[in-house]
Order: structure tokens, then sequence, then C-alpha cells
């Protein structure tokens, strides 16, 4: 599975690399804007720099360098990048890793409580204090989103705080703010505490309290996914004069971790901030399809929608396919075929992924399509597969040529009913997300009669309805 890096900096870009300064950047920018190119430019110009410096001062010391990723997908992705890029040198340390990952490289062995048996038992004490069940997961969000956002002696601050992000429902009125500190943070704090156990959380803030690592260049992708808590343990690891860059879209964040620069004691200043305008990737057809997603949804000025004005190219429409799932998935085949022979990439994405793939993978093995699984890999598929299986979280901060999404049902994006349902809201961005990962083409599938409200949601005029 080829890269599809575009290593010659634009003018935009040419920008960011000739800023030798110290301190914070941010680099922000809709998808397909060239952020993460321009990062990986910038560290290959840092790097470079930081070398010729250790010469001229006779110093011996590696250049420490750290890039983290918010999950092991996007790590692979990245960490091709730089081996494409950045000059091999035994003065260069480079860390490429995602935050988990690098965090239990500090900490050292810890008893983690399971992903699965936390949610279980933060639904339960949500369910004590009255969360519908059709709520739970919302809530389950926002008890991450505190318990990432607050250290553990400011979680008062919650209470008052504004919460942007989360969608306008379900309500979380002051009374529900205190009962979710009182009766579900500090029962789930006191279980983990008797039982020995801690979670991630826990970790981050472990990590902000450990010697510090002293990291001359610092690059943190998907930055607007990262919580405070995991930021506030990043900056304890910088040397005084370190060059760190976060790459950031706030319109593509999936996860719920508002923050403000303050809370993690970065002043944030108009010259720390770059913005990518121009979409080197998509389409205009591409664009526009994602637009209609998150056009209304809450943004910041951290974040950038789909433009179709700024994408540098046309070319055909995306389609929309109503019918069976096999008769979707055949549709995209034949349609994709032509691609394969010339060889183009190609990303078939699910909102869920795992089993909801098994009958598309035997699909593909009676066609003698070759595949690979990009899901929870944290290595980049090296060898030469044209067509990636992923979920859409997943794919996240990738690229291909064409991306695929059959099966776009209710079943597997659940709601809540409510005007401004915060879930949805999150659904409406990891579709934008999803389909803005193409650069030529995108075929959305679904059942008729079983669609998703996102099917609902997209506008007649920016796709070609197929019947099958």
């Amino acid at each position: 599975m080829r890269t599809l890096s575009n290593i010659t900096p634009t003018p935009e870009q040419i920008k960011i690399l000739v800023d030798a300064e110290l301190g914070f950047r941010v680099i922000r920018g809709a998808a397909g804007s060239g952020k993460t190119t321009a990062a990986i430019l910038r560290l290959t110009q840092l790097c470079r720099a930081r070398i010729s410096h250790r010469h001229r001062h006779n110093s011996i010391e590696p250049v420490r360098v750290l890039v983290l990723t918010f999950n092991r997908t996007l790590r692979g992705y990245v960490m091709q990048l730089i081996e494409d890029s950045v000059p091999v040198s035994n003065q260069i340390q480079l860390t490429v890793e995602t935050f988990g990952r690098w965090a239990r490289t500090l900490v050292g062995s810890r008893h983690l409580i399971d992903e699965h048996d936390i949610k279980t038992i933060l639904c339960s004490f949500l369910e004590e204090v009255g969360i519908a069940s059709v709520d739970l997961d919302y809530f389950f969000d926002e008890i991450n989103y505190i318990m990432g956002r607050f250290p553990p002696d400011k979680r008062e601050q919650y209470l008052k705080v504004r919460r942007s992000g989360r969608g306008r429902a379900p309500a979380v009125p002051s009374a529900l703010r205190a009962k979710l500190l009182t009766d579900v943070i500090e029962p789930y704090e006191s279980y983990k505490s008797t039982n020995g156990y801690v979670d991630w959380r826990d970790i981050a803030l472990e990590v902000a309290t450990i010697k510090g690592q002293g990291y001359d260049i610092v690059v943190v992708d998907e930055a607007q996914d990262f919580s405070a808590n995991q930021l506030r343990a990043i900056i304890e690891h910088l040397n005084d004069d370190h060059a760190t860059t976060f790459i950031m879209d706030t319109v593509q964040r999936i996860y719920p971790q508002k923050f403000q620069w303050l809370e993690v004691d970065i002043k944030m200043q108009q010259h720390m901030v770059y913005s990518l305008t121009k979409n080197h990737r998509n389409t205009k057809e591409i664009a526009r399809l994602a637009n209609v997603f998150v056009e209304r949804l809450e943004s910041d000025e951290f974040g950038t929608l789909p433009n179709a004005e700024t994408c540098q190219r046309t070319y055909q429409r995306p389609q929309v396919v109503a019918g069976l799932f096999r008769a979707q998935l055949d549709y995209m085949l034949n349609f994709i075929q032509p691609f394969l022979d010339s060889g183009d990439s190609v990303a078939i994405l699910h909102p869920k992924g795992g089993q909801w793939f098994k009958f598309t993978k035997k699909t593909l093995q009676d066609r003698n399509i070759g595949y690979c699984e990009l899901t929870q890999k944290r290595n980049w598929p090296t060898g030469p597969e044209q067509v990636a299986l992923s979920t859409i979280h997943s794919a996240k901060g990738l690229e291909f040529d064409h991306v695929l999404l059959p099966g776009l049902n209710q079943e597997v994006t659940p709601h809540g009913n409510q005007d401004g349902d915060g879930t949805l809201d999150a659904l409406r961005r990891l579709a934008a997300m999803g389909i803005g990962r193409a650069r030529n083409t995108v075929v959305i599938g679904y059942k008729p009669g079983e669609q998703s409200t996102l099917i609902n949601l997209l506008d007649p005029d920016t796709y070609d309805l197929i019947k099958v």
C-alpha cells in the first residue's frame, strides 16, 4: 500500500519551513491542505538545523525528536512518510509513537483496566443517576472529556466551564454536571483504587510528573483529538529551546477533547499559527459532498470547513448506491477495477469494521483482489496491495485515490433523536473526515429503508444516485 505524499513544498508551506524560531507552532487547515506534509518538511528542516548547530559547537548529543499520533494506523503512515523524507543519521534520536505507547514506555508496567470494563462500569453509574440507555454512549464520552480535560484537583472547573464542541443535546445542566462528578467519576476512581487499576487518563497524568525527556523537536499530529492532560504531559518533556508543532483541524475532531490553549499554559499568538488554505487532495466535487455534513456545526478559529473553491481539480461527481449490501459492493468493485488496473489505491471504510468486513473480504478474495487491513495496525503495510480495509476512525489522517463507504445504514450509525444531538454531530464530522480521505472518487452505499441519517443529510445536487 503506497503512501500519497507530496514532498514538494507549496508556497503556503514554504512560509512554515523558513520559520526557524523556537517555541510552539500550529499548522491548521482543512482535509487535504497538506498539514502533515508541511509538518514533516518542517521537521526535516529543523533536524538539519539542529545537527548543524551541534557540529558548530562540537556537541555529540543527538537531536531528540518526538512525533506523536492519535492512533496506531496513523502512526504507521506517518512513520513511512518520515522514513521517506527525514535524513537517516545517528545524530537523530527519533521516536514516532501513539501517545499511549509512548507514555507506557515512560511509566513502565501498570495494571491497566480494560476499555470494555471501563465502559461497563461507567455506564452502570450513569444509569444510576438517571441517564437513559439511548444516551449512555454520549455521556460515556462526556466522562472521558471531563477526565481528559481537567486534572483531578481541578475537576470542579467543569461545573462552570463553557461546554462546547459536544452538540446541543442531550443537555447537561448544572445539577447533572455535579452528579457526574460526585456520583459517576468519584465512585469510578474509588473502584480503580480499591482494585489497584489505572486507566489511560491516569497514565497521562503520571507522565506529566516524571523526569522530563528533553525533546528538541516535537510534532503532534491530529492534535485536536488529544486531551488537555495529554498535552500537559507532552509539554513537561520539552527542552527549553524546543520547536513543537501541532497539526490540527477542529472540524475533523471526532473525540470530545475540547480545551483552551491557556489551560495547558500555552499563550497562542497570531504569529504562531499557520493556516493552509489550498486543498491539494480533494476534487471540488468531493469537497462539496463533505461540506454538507459539517457546514452548520459549531467550529472555532482552529477549524476549517471543506471548501470546493480551494480545490485545484475537478472530476466526476461522487456516487451514492442504493441496494442490498452485496449489490452495493459488486457495483463499487466493478467501478474501481479500471482504477486498480492503473495502479491506484482504494480504501473501503466502515463505521464499525471488524466482523462487518467479513463478506467484503470474501468478495475481494473471490475476485482475486489483494487487500490489507489498516485498523489498529502499528506499521504501514508495504506490500503490493492496492485495497485497504479500515474503520473510518482509523483512516483519519490517511489519503487514498478512491474511497468506498458501503453499508452506511442506521444500525452502524446510532444516535439520539433530539435536535442538535451530540452523537449525530460527531457522526457528521466522522463522515466528512472519511470522505475527505479521497483524492479522486467517492462511492457511498446504503440499503433503502435502513439508511443512516447521514444519507438523509446529503444534498442531491452533490452526487449521482445509482439504484442496484
